[in-house]
């Protein structure tokens, strides 16, 4: 599978089979500063992150899944809410910390997938009073327990996924409550989406919080299957204070 791409000149192509064209993805991806908070998406043209069957594998295509893939291995910690995790398949990242957002504290039929990678690990933030439920959902599979409390605020939960990492770049996958959670904190937004996004605003979901305006397209690429990868980063102005 390759990508395209479009946006910024000049056009070059990536086959996504080849280590040198992987690295290269991963440079043009590159986060800038020492922290970053990414939501990553794959959306229909409306702006709807889940299939009718209630899933994002529905909506997925061409070369989003190796994309995330890379994306997923270059970040220092991963975001998915438990939603997510018992609606689809999620493995754990190879290299990179996972973090599971379950307010509720309930995992049963979840469906995390362990590759048996040395440097796997699996948290889930979650009330305190929820640790045995989550202890029995997650058998075998080695966790850790990061205490959540939901009436706190993002910026608290966010500082302590941090203080349990190696690094200040994170990656949200979702689902939309989860995107919504991390909204105010959010400064770059990575949508696949599958064409054309019926309004004006260049992928980004109507759903989305705040104005389209305060974004600026950093990158667009496309690829075989012609869905749309565009990377937009939060204009100075707007950027939270972190």
């Amino acid at each position: 599978m390759n990508l395209y791409r479009v946006l910024p000149p000049p056009p070059e192509v990536y086959d996504l089979s080849v280590a040198d064209s992987r690295q290269a993805i991963e440079q043009l991806y590159q986060p800038e500063g020492s922290g970053s908070v990414r939501a990553i998406m794959v959306t229909t043209s409306t702006g709807e992150t889940v299939s009718p069957q209630g899933s994002s594998q529905g909506l997925s295509k061409g070369a989003d899944r190796a994309l995330l893939g890379i994306l997923r291995e270059s970040a220092d910690a991963v975001v998915v809410g438990a939603a997510t995790v018992r609606s689809e398949p999620v493995p754990l990242p190879r290299t990179t910390p996972l973090i599971v957002l379950c307010a509720s504290g309930d995992l049963r039929d979840h469906q995390l997938v362990s590759r048996g990678a040395g440097q796997e690990r699996l948290m889930v933030a979650a009330p305190s009073e929820h640790a045995d439920a989550l202890g029995r959902a997650l058998g075998d599979l080695p966790w850790e327990h990061l205490e959540w409390d939901p009436a706190r605020t993002v910026d608290d939960l966010h500082d302590d996924i941090l203080s349990r990492t190696a690094g200040g770049h994170m990656l949200v996958e979702g689902g939309k409550i989860t995107w919504e959670l991390f909204a105010p904190l959010t400064t770059e937004l990575l949508i696949a989406t599958i064409p054309p996004p019926r309004d004006q605003h260049q992928g980004i979901p109507p759903w989305w919080p705040g104005d389209p305006a305060h974004w600026e397209l950093r990158s667009l690429l496309t690829d075989d299957a012609k869905m749309l990868y565009y990377r937009h980063e939060i204009a100075p102005a707007a950027r939270p204070s972190q």
